[in-house]
């Protein structure tokens, strides 16, 4: 029997559609998913079911429900195509027993993907994925799937179709400082990138009395030929438009809106890690105190204004489960990762990219001043820094190797720099003794071995850089 094709990475399953992502294997890790809700008496109070803007994504949602249904789970199933942080909110704020997204977030349009979202309303931990894993992998072997239509389900109350837009902004309006921000007469822009946040920034924008320009805020399941990401690279359109007409900023979701995207008054791309340590200060600077939580990749920026502050900074393996879990547990002030996602004290235990486009325009209208010259300022402050990610072709099945061989080879120094710390909590981390440091890791949703630095000067990051594809090449043979 060919092995088992469903495996759960960083954030749940992703595949291509021509391949591995089919609708039969669908329905298969959703009776595991049935599985374990059942085994586990997570099935009284229903699972909300969302999907983004892919294609088939709404056929695969209405099969997970059909399977979920079967198997007598009651199904909330999202009428329309609905943002990740808005699904993990319904299931807080309905008190849910879980979720299910079929997304593949940012990845290219062949893609999709299967999320498991349980009653806490964060990421799922190994501890929930890996049962979940077994109950797939049983079911592969002896595919007995239960199903029911979703009419009839309909009919006897089983199912119930819901639009989750009121609530969610209900709520955001609620937590942010929407006073703030009508003050500031701000004019930005917008770039949907074809996903699900298209239906629910405007509005919000609306509400807060912010002039907007919109950009593809429509359904292209190709997303216009290019992946849902909000890079420098995708977000062309958004720096000609601010320098065009002298816009204060621009903002973009990814593909479900976990992530988001910002370019300055100038038109510069800034990246997450920047505005990580931004919102950190900003939120700091008004008053708030606590803890803050990062990933192994993210910058260390937070830890220099989180030391000026006397906050601990705790550092959790690369995904926002991860970060989850520390912002559930301790009450922490921040969490955030380096792809753009960040977590909020007070509202979900999710990445939410509509909800930290909101923060960056607060910060811009409390500090009155362009978002350029706030920058500058923490880099003023704490200096600036230097980093950058690299991607190398891995297939999945040789990653292990190569993480093994890099055992063998651990430097004791990097660019002429000491190593004072070597951490193996994802990946290898080296931190060196001028605070530079070169992280190597598999990537935990698609075949390649990412590597990752920073710096203090380009000149030093450039050469950590070559010091880290230097091991790799080694680790490679």
């Amino acid at each position: 029997m060919m092995k088992c094709v469903i495996t759960f990475g960083t954030d749940g399953w992703r595949s291509t559609m021509d391949t591995d992502f089919t609708i039969e294997n669908v329905a298969i890790a959703a009776q595991g998913i049935a599985n374990y809700l059942n085994k586990n008496k997570f099935n009284e109070k229903g699972i909300v079911i969302g999907y983004d803007t892919r294609k088939n994504s709404r056929l695969f949602a209405e099969e997970v429900a059909k399977v979920l249904l079967g198997n007598g789970i009651s199904i909330l199933l999202t009428k329309e195509d609905t943002p990740i942080p808005v699904v993990t909110h319904a299931i807080q704020d309905r008190n849910l027993d879980g979720g299910i997204m079929i997304t593949a977030s940012h990845n290219p349009p062949e893609y999709n993907g299967i999320k498991f979202i349980p009653y806490y309303a964060s990421p799922a931990l190994p501890d929930i994925t890996n049962p979940i894993l077994e109950e797939i992998e049983k079911v592969w072997e002896n595919p007995t799937i239960k199903k029911s239509e979703l009419g009839i389900a309909e009919k006897k109350h089983q199912l119930t179709y819901v639009i989750l837009r009121e609530r969610y902004i209900q709520h955001v309006l609620k937590i942010i400082n929407s006073e703030l921000i009508k003050n500031a007469d701000l004019n930005i822009v917008f770039d949907a990138l074809y996903g699900t946040s298209r239906t629910y920034i405007p509005p919000l924008l609306k509400e807060l009395k912010v002039q907007v320009e919109i950009l593809h805020d429509y359904l292209d399941p190709t997303f216009g030929g290019g992946s849902p990401n909000p890079t420098a690279e995708t977000l062309q359109e958004v720096r000609e438009l601010i320098r065009e007409k002298g816009l204060d900023v621009g903002i973009a979701c990814d593909g479900d809106a976990d992530r988001m995207g910002v370019l300055d008054d100038k038109g510069n791309f800034i990246h997450a890690n920047i505005i990580f340590a931004l919102l950190l200060e900003y939120e700091l600077t008004r008053g708030m105190t606590g803890d803050v939580v990062r990933t192994v990749g993210t910058t260390h920026l937070i830890d220099r204004i989180a030391k000026e502050h006397n906050l601990t900074v705790y550092e959790t393996p690369v995904g926002a489960k991860y970060v989850g879990k520390y912002m559930r547990e301790k009450h922490l002030l921040l969490g955030g990762e380096e792809s753009g996602g960040m977590i909020f004290r007070g509202h979900i235990a999710e990445k939410d990219g509509i909800f930290a486009n909101l923060k960056v325009l607060e910060m811009i209208a409390y500090y009155q001043k362009p978002l350029s010259r706030v920058t500058t300022d923490l880099f003023n402050k704490y200096g600036e820094i230097y980093f950058t990610l690299v991607n190398f072709p891995c297939e999945d099945n040789n990653k292990e190797k190569v993480m093994k061989n890099i055992v063998k080879v651990l430097p004791q120094t990097v660019a002429g720099k000491k190593v004072i710390k070597t951490t193996d909590i994802d990946g290898f981390k080296f931190v060196l003794e001028n605070g530079n440091w070169l992280l190597i890791r598999p990537s935990g949703t698609e075949p390649l071995l990412r590597l990752y630095g920073e710096a203090n000067t380009k000149n030093e990051l450039k050469e950590i850089l070559e010091a880290g594809k230097s091991l790799l090449e080694e680790a490679l043979k």
